[in-house]
């Protein structure tokens, strides 16, 4: 046992003491680096925080010892997860100091430095930037079966260069249009996209399909139910992201006006319409840009962004699929921009905006809505929307919510299935080293439905559950039947799959219920 595990041994011992995550005083002994989706960063951490006795699911750090670093390096956000091994990583010792680096620049990354074996950037724990936020870390609490760590923030400096031995994507690799004939890959989980939209733009829709009055209050209660979720259908959504409809005037309310214009909508917000309890919560967009179609979207190397197209505009699955509408605004479809820059003012240079990840597409609907701009956006339903600077929502398309019930009976249809690839060539070593066998378990765990249960528990919304589903594993537990919401939120298990192949239909997996 090194000193730092005695260490914690002693500390654990001694009443009245709290067992705090040791800093990196010493270089980690083992360490693997991981590269690509931003959307799959919140799986990782589940894991790596998992507490012991979770049943299916072995944890890989020892209880009270994990550190997270974060930062950023030339614009991409960095993390590592720093603590001591627990017992069960098959062939390696418990009580090493284990670093686990993930670098998060999109899917593209997670599939070309994999194969090629190209080196990018880490945080490099040996030298971290002299600052209060890294250097006097923030206790994060226990919470379910996550256990609590000591955070550590602005730890980018200068980074280190590395090998990724894991790559992790939104969608199948190949998709990507690189040559991955090196790569093997398997499907990690499902991941319940969702279509979120400012929410000011699901206000109003909620008075155009007759859900919810105008003048029922921004914030009610009322307007965050399933039931009174609007919709908008696949055709009209494939014709926003294409750029066919630009315009709301090209949508008319039930009497045939354009729909913002609609007599059903007050004409002005109210004047301090982000108060609590303020009426009217729905009304028409501002005169300066009313029947502008607004659209928050990714950069091209984003797996949020394939996702998007393959499923919408079966880019990538189609040769002469319809293009997604480029940035317009002075963002770059290759690199991003800075919704605070470019939408957040009085008067957007264009109507299109390209966000490096989700956070500047949650900021972008977010600044849409302060300035009473209609517009749609693109994540995941792991991200839950607030009265403060998170003001979107999600709304139903063609009918049906992204829950993960109507995800398992395969009525929510924008599921995409989330790879980890890894080089085929390097199988002996993955065998035969510390560090192969630590990304071994992470391969093999990272996706099951109890690290899936912990992560969604911050997927809940008004209307539902959202977040993922574990792939179907014929020599595991399979649902209980009738599958339920509560069912899924203890073993969160998809009933549909499409075996890694995103431009293929989705085929039961089991069995499946016939009251729908």
């Amino acid at each position: 046992m090194n000193k730092h595990a005695t260490a914690l041994l002693m500390l654990a011992l001694l009443p009245g003491l709290q067992l705090y995550a040791i800093p990196p005083d010493q270089p980690p002994e083992i360490e693997v680096f991981i590269a690509g989706s931003t959307a799959q960063d919140a799986a990782l951490e589940s894991l790596m925080r998992l507490t012991s006795g979770v049943p299916g699911t072995p944890n890989i750090c020892q209880k009270g010892s994990l550190d997270v670093y974060r930062g950023e390096i030339n614009g991409i956000r960095k993390r590592v997860y720093f603590c001591l091994t627990s017992e069960f990583i098959d062939g390696v010792p418990s009580g090493l100091r284990l670093a686990v680096h993930k670098s998060s620049a999109g899917f593209g990354e997670g599939v070309a430095p994999v194969a090629n074996g190209k080196p990018i950037a880490y945080i490099d724990l040996e030298n971290l930037p002299d600052n209060e936020g890294c250097s006097k870390p923030a206790r994060v609490l226990h919470t379910g079966n996550l256990a609590a760590y000591s955070n550590r923030s602005n730890c980018g400096g200068a980074g280190k260069l590395a090998v990724p031995g894991l790559g992790v994507s939104d969608i199948e690799p190949a998709l990507l249009g690189e040559d991955t004939t090196g790569l093997s890959f398997r499907s990690k989980s499902q991941i319940i996209w969702g279509l979120p939209v400012s929410k000011n733009f699901r206000n109003a829709l909620q008075a155009l399909q007759g859900l919810v009055p105008a003048d029922v209050a921004h914030d009610s209660p009322q307007r965050e139910s399933e039931e009174n979720m609007p919709s908008l259908t696949s055709a009209q959504v494939a014709s926003i992201f294409s750029g066919a409809i630009e315009s709301w005037n090209q949508m008319y309310d039930q009497n045939g006006n354009p729909s913002y214009l609609s007599p059903d909508l007050p004409v002005h917000p109210p004047q301090l319409r982000d108060l609590s309890g303020t009426q009217p919560g729905a009304y028409q967009p501002s005169p300066g840009g009313g029947q502008t179609v607004y659209v928050c979207r990714r950069t091209s190397s984003s797996g949020t962004q394939a996702a998007f197209e393959t499923h919408y505009l079966k880019r990538r699955c189609l040769q002469d699929a319809l293009h997604f509408v480029p940035a317009d605004d002075g963002s770059n479809v290759l690199f991003g921009g800075d919704p605070e820059v470019q939408v957040r003012r009085v008067d957007p240079a264009g109507r299109v905006f390209a966000g490096g990840d989700t956070s500047a597409v949650r900021a972008c609907l977010d600044a849409h809505d302060e300035f009473n701009r209609w517009a749609i956006g693109m994540f995941s339903t792991e991200h839950v929307g607030d009265n403060l600077r998170n003001e979107f929502r999600f709304i139903r398309v063609d009918g049906f919510a992204p829950t993960l019930l109507n995800a398992h009976r395969g009525l929510w249809s924008h599921v995409s299935e989330p790879t980890l690839q890894w080089r085929s060539d390097g199988r002996a070593q993955l065998a035969s080293s510390p560090e192969g066998r630590t990304l071994l378990f992470l391969r093999r765990n990272i996706g099951k439905p109890r690290v899936l249960g912990a992560l969604n528990a911050g997927a809940e919304h008004a209307w539902g559950q959202g977040g993922y589903l574990a792939i179907p594993d014929p020599n595991s537990k399979t649902n209980v039947v009738p599958v339920t919401p509560e069912s899924l939120l203890d073993y969160p298990v998809a009933g549909v799959s499409r075996t890694t192949q995103d431009c293929q239909v989705s085929l039961v997996r089991g069995s499946s219920s016939a009251a729908q």
